[in-house]
């Protein structure tokens, strides 16, 4: 799946990407605010500056993800933990 595909289907409402492979995709500064993203591969993608709000991550891979400067506020992290702040830089995080 590619960055044009997730966020045409993002648009036409759809929130769920369970176990959904973004490997290395470019989503900075996406809206992706209330994705499902259970138990997807989001190893070394860009999500830095999107807006993640409210999004579900349990069990998500992110090793390598770049988190800087994106909106994490009531995300549910794989750690267990639930931000609600914005996160100047995640990455060190998930190494």
């Amino acid at each position: 799946m590619d960055a044009n595909e997730v966020l045409r289907r993002y648009a036409a409402g759809e929130r769920n990407f369970r176990q959904a492979d973004w490997r290395g995709i470019n989503l900075a500064k996406a809206n992706l605010s209330g994705v499902d993203l259970t138990g997807a591969h989001l190893s070394n993608a860009d999500l830095s500056n999107s807006d993640l709000s409210s999004a579900n991550l349990n069990w998500a891979g992110l090793k390598g993800t770049n988190f800087s400067g994106a909106n994490l506020k009531g995300a549910k992290m794989p750690d267990g933990r639930t931000h609600n702040d914005r996160l100047e830089s995640a990455n060190y995080f998930f190494s």
